[in-house]
């Protein structure tokens, strides 16, 4: 789809210039940046802010279907355990 824009030229320039060091277009550089912006617009109105907020809202919420990180359990280090008795 074409569409018109008015930009700043300064702005256009400093994206051209963009686009020529990235061996791409300018209308790449802007889907990519507009697609950016949507997606972040569409997580922050989906997740939680914090385990709080999360907690104190509807349990129907879609928190529920969310992951959150964890801690890889590569970067932990092995405990030590043996399956003898404490007494020895």
């Amino acid at each position: 789809m074409n569409v018109t824009l008015k930009l700043p030229d300064e702005l256009v320039r400093n994206a051209r210039h963009l686009a020529v060091d990235e061996n791409t277009s300018l209308s790449a550089i802007v889907t990519e940046l507009l697609r950016l912006k949507l997606k972040a617009s569409a997580q922050s109105k989906d997740t939680p802010q914090s385990w709080i907020d999360a907690f104190s809202s509807d349990p129907d919420d879609a928190f529920l279907d969310r992951d959150f990180p964890l801690e890889d359990r590569k970067t932990i280090p092995n405990r030590e355990f043996s399956f003898a008795p404490d007494d020895e």
